[in-house]
């Protein structure tokens, strides 16, 4: 996976796969309900075993000083990287079939995401809740270090900008008033 220029990788998170694959196994549970499906049961379960753990292994997910970046997929790949500035929250859920395999699935919400669901979801990230710490905390810290121009500036640079400011104001107020006169001066 590529990044830009300047990014550095924080951290990289690791997915619990045998906890994944039991968690997927536990919904082949009610197609043994019917004992005819139980043979069903065990050739899904061999497949899901087979094709679960390639499909994991392609799964990558890297937090870096400036974005997130998630890779997945066997056959149709996709890639996938979110700005961390864009980032408002990751939503950690835990169903009680997860809860049992001690599971937690992270949603990445974004700024200006349309429509329900998320963005990203990841399932399994190991130590999830010390992951999703770490993104918030490298976005925070991004968000430390961007600080407007003008709060650089020294105290009497800050005046001068704000005289400025106000001059500009005080012109622009001088113009409107004139096209208010001259629209009022053209309906009389």
């Amino acid at each position: 996976m590529e990044f830009g220029k300047n990014e550095e990788i924080v951290e990289k998170a690791s997915f619990d796969k045998d906890a994944i694959i039991k968690y997927h196994w536990a919904g082949l549970i009610f197609l043994c309900i019917p004992i005819v499906t139980i043979p069903l049961a065990l050739i899904v379960a061999v497949v899901y075993k087979i094709v679960l753990d390639r499909v994991i292994d392609n799964w990558e997910c890297t937090l870096t000083t400036r974005a997130l970046h998630v890779k997945k997929g066997m056959l149709n790949k996709i890639e996938k990287t979110v700005p961390l500035e864009k980032i408002t929250d990751l939503q950690m859920t835990q169903g009680f079939v997860m809860r049992y395999f001690n599971l937690r699935n992270i949603s990445v919400e974004t700024a200006g995401q349309s429509g329900p669901g998320s963005l990203i979801s990841l399932l399994g990230v190991k130590d999830t809740e010390r992951f999703r710490r770490e993104v918030l905390d490298q976005r925070d810290r991004m968000g430390g270090t961007a600080t407007p121009a003008v709060e650089s500036t020294s105290e009497g640079d800050s005046d001068s900008v704000l005289l400025e400011i106000r001059d500009e104001l005080q012109r622009t107020t001088e113009l409107l008033e004139e096209l208010v006169k001259q629209g009022a001066g053209k309906s009389t």
